[in-house]
């Protein structure tokens, strides 16, 4: 029997695997030419020799010293992403060839760590860079929220989706440099959405990049998973890339403006921050995040201050009248 290849566009890369992705499933984005393809192995194959001389390169645990995931490095033989609740993800040193063991566990663990955390590293290494940020489509513009996690970026975005915006992309935005401006690639058809938010984020349904405002389907129905962190929802994303226009950093804190405060935030160093992948380091890799940080300094950068208590309508609602106003 001849198998057959299911191809889906995510963070500026075509995803070809060899058996269907369920979080990559509805993907409406259009071809790059920048191919990964995926193949999944079975029982330990994807481990199978790995190098012992590979370097660990990212650690990170829980607060009483779980593992999460690891990232292992090694110049020929690529980097290996494991985690006990995601599976063993080994990818090759271009970002090229992917090849995952499940290791038993539901589509929607091991892949949870695919689409967050390897397709984004995968995009580097091809070229691209990627900001820790979520981003909508508004006057076919990519208008992108930035900070740190919990600081409400998904939730503000899928906001503006409900006033007409488009999804463009979840916690992760894949960034490529065309001559003296940048585009933003769409991410996943998925988003997760914190628990306490996450009835919210059904109720609102989303739109696309240029289509009419959709409505949310019966309770769950647009729900792929559900752990004890959040929720997995389905999107309906933006069909291609998109020039990137404005930044917006979210600062909430327990003290904050009762009503959002829009204030410029040209610090260079924030932007190198907001890079989502703080680990890979070659000279290469780090030239062209400098190039990214600098284009994206002449755009509009803004730092948007508010309370914690501030509800996602009033800062929806704040950011559309900030993006309405003469710059």
């Amino acid at each position: 029997m001849r198998s057959t290849t299911m191809t889906s566009t995510a963070f500026g890369l075509d995803v070809e695997s060899e058996l269907p992705l369920s979080l990559l499933a509805g993907s409406t984005a259009k071809p790059t030419g920048r191919a990964l393809g995926v193949s999944v192995a079975g029982s330990d194959a994807a481990k199978m020799q790995w190098p012992d001389a590979a370097r660990l390169i990212c650690d990170e645990r829980q607060p009483d010293g779980a593992p999460i995931y690891q990232i292992e490095a090694h110049p020929e033989a690529g980097y290996l992403m494991s985690g006990p609740e995601y599976g063993t993800h080994r990818l090759s040193a271009d970002g090229r060839l992917l090849r995952c063991d499940p290791e038993g566990l539901r589509d929607a663990d091991w892949q949870r760590l695919l689409i967050a955390q390897v397709l984004p590293f995968a995009a580097v290494l091809q070229g691209l860079e990627v900001f820790h940020a979520s981003a909508v489509v508004r006057d076919a513009r990519a208008i992108a929220f930035l900070g740190r996690s919990g600081a409400g970026k998904t939730t503000l975005a899928l906001e503006l989706c409900r006033r007409g915006a488009g999804f463009l992309a979840d916690d992760v935005l894949a960034l490529e440099r065309r001559g003296e401006r940048l585009v933003a690639h769409p991410g996943t058809p998925v988003a997760g959405v914190a628990r306490t938010g996450a009835q919210r984020a059904r109720a609102i349904g989303v739109q696309g990049a240029g289509g009419a405002h959709d409505t949310a389907g019966p309770p769950g129905e647009d729900v792929l998973a559900v752990n004890a962190r959040e929720r997995l929802v389905r999107v309906h994303g933006a069909p291609e890339p998109v020039a990137l226009a404005a930044l917006f950093f979210l600062d909430r804190t327990a003290h904050g403006p009762e009503s959002p405060r829009f204030e410029p935030a040209a610090d260079a160093q924030m932007l190198l921050s907001a890079t989502f992948n703080l680990v890979l380091a070659t000279p290469e890799r780090l030239r062209g995040l400098l190039e990214v940080c600098a284009l994206a300094a002449r755009l509009r950068v803004e730092r948007i201050a508010c309370d914690r208590a501030t509800s996602v309508s009033e800062l929806g609602a704040a950011v559309e009248r900030r993006l309405s106003a003469p710059t």
